[in-house]
């Protein structure tokens, strides 16, 4: 079996929920405010993104880290999968029932899927450069970046924190489509106001992942101002997503972006709108 060169640090299961009917996806990129189309095994990736070049030389796998992540796309395709089923047919207030196997996995990939992102690089070379003076070469910015993949600390912190949060879906019935990015788990605070990139475990803090033009889940932590969610708990949300809201969600997307945003439809006004109004690391939503 050939290696896999092309690594995506956006599965393209999750792209293909995103694709228009003719299973291409629309792409503005956000930086040069340029549109245009794409196939989902064509964005969201790099040559060798997570080639283990330092444990190469011993003698290692060097796609290990891939292999690993392909695993657990897999698992988390088939899961997902089987919620959306359910959720497009449920009532508001329905239970998704949730193995704990499962919200063990899917916790697991929303906090690798977080860290394993060319935004998550491109700070790690942005601070590596503020420590030395000098900007690390692409190997050293993989170096650093699969290392940080590797902390098995850093990420059961972050996926334990996800797992024991309230999980809360809702579903979109409007005619304006979710969209989704090349850095598609997005954080936003206790007060709804502001996006976070860094800041994740402040008190209240959210985690919001589009499952789909028409569906999202929500992970709120079992903190102030959620503690009465556990009552809504692995639930379809019984409010009623109108476009604002959807578009609420979509600015979460132009925030988190390293770059470009992926779409079923060619209309990014609203997001155009939005990233506008960006300043800095986190704003006014």
């Amino acid at each position: 079996m050939n290696a896999p060169k092309l690594h995506h640090y956006v599965p393209q299961f999750h792209l293909r929920r995103f694709a228009d009917a003719t299973q291409r996806l629309w792409v503005w990129d956000r930086d040069d405010d340029r549109v245009f189309r794409a196939k989902t095994n064509s964005v969201a990736a790099e040559t060798q993104f997570y080639r283990l070049t330092q444990y190469e030389i011993d003698g290692h796998d060097a796609l290990e880290m891939e292999r690993q992540l392909a695993s657990i796309e897999g698992e988390v395709a088939i899961i997902t999968g089987q919620w959306i089923d359910w959720l497009r047919d449920m009532d508001a207030l329905d239970q998704v029932p949730i193995p704990q196997v499962n919200r063990e996995i899917v916790s697991l990939f929303l906090a690798i899927q977080y860290l394993r992102t060319a935004d998550t690089r491109n700070i790690l070379a942005r601070l590596a450069h503020a420590d030395s003076g000098t900007m690390p070469t692409p190997d050293e910015a993989r170096r650093l970046h699969t290392e940080l993949l590797w902390d098995e600390e850093l990420v059961n912190t972050l996926s334990d924190r996800i797992r024991k949060s309230h999980w809360l879906f809702a579903r979109n019935d409007t005619s304006t489509p979710f969209v989704t990015s090349d850095n598609p788990v997005t954080f936003r605070s206790a007060d709804n106001r502001r996006w976070l990139r860094a800041g994740i475990y402040t008190p209240g803090t959210y985690l919001g992942f589009a499952m789909a033009t028409d569906l999202i889940l929500y992970c709120h932590p079992d903190e102030a101002p959620w503690t009465q969610l556990d009552r809504y708990a692995d639930r379809l949300s019984p409010v009623e997503i109108d476009r604002g809201m959807v578009e609420s969600e979509n600015s979460g997307q132009v925030f988190m972006a390293t770059r470009f945003l992926f779409s079923s439809r060619n209309s990014f006004d609203a997001e155009r709108d939005f990233a506008k109004s960006i300043r800095s690391e986190s704003v006014a939503s």
